[in-house]
């Protein structure tokens, strides 16, 4: 039986790692997947100064750049105007202390993969960001996709967040960004 394809023919990417070799090699795994010439950055400010200037429906990012770290730049992407800030963002690292994880889900990521990252891996991942829809929370504290991956009731019984319904359920915030990334992909399956 023939594996399904992905497609992702007319997606937008952006890779950022100050390693010339991971960028690279990251680059050449999303061309195969079909995006074309995604952007690629060595810092976070390198990163900042492309999204000013382009729009990209995925971005990959090391979690420990020269400049900031993960949590930085996406809390900076976050931050910014309606469209950008639910760009679905996969964070790299080589290091998986609880603490990095903790800091790349806490900062806003939507995923994170260790390194090295194969072209399978990769895959997996960004297949499961487009289509697991997951509601998008901005608190004092916190932007980006709910943390939570499991939809239960809380301990006490009490919903806290205006997302929650009477049933524990959220409430879906779907993404420009996820949908469109989502909808290429399902164009791709074959």
């Amino acid at each position: 039986m023939a594996q399904a394809r992905l497609n992702l023919k007319g997606v937008t990417a952006l890779v950022v790692d100050s390693d010339r070799f991971t960028r690279n090699l990251v680059a050449q795994m999303l061309r195969g997947f079909g995006i074309d010439a995604p952007g690629q950055c060595e810092t976070g400010m390198d990163a900042i100064s492309y999204l000013q200037h382009h729009y990209v429906d995925l971005c990959i990012v090391e979690a420990v750049l020269p400049d900031m770290e993960s949590p930085e730049l996406i809390g900076w992407i976050r931050r910014q105007e309606k469209a950008m800030r639910f760009i679905p963002v996969i964070v790299l690292t080589g290091y998986t202390q609880l603490r990095m994880v903790e800091a790349a889900r806490d900062g806003g990521a939507n995923n994170i993969v260790k390194k090295p990252v194969s072209p399978q891996g990769l895959f997996d991942r960004i297949t499961w960001v487009a289509r697991v829809s997951r509601p998008f929370i901005e608190t004092a504290d916190f932007v980006g996709p709910d943390r939570r991956f499991r939809t239960i009731e809380p301990p006490d019984g009490v919903y806290k967040r205006d997302t929650d319904d009477q049933k524990g359920e959220h409430a879906s915030v779907t993404p420009e960004a996820v949908n469109r990334l989502a909808n290429a992909m399902q164009k791709g399956l074959t």
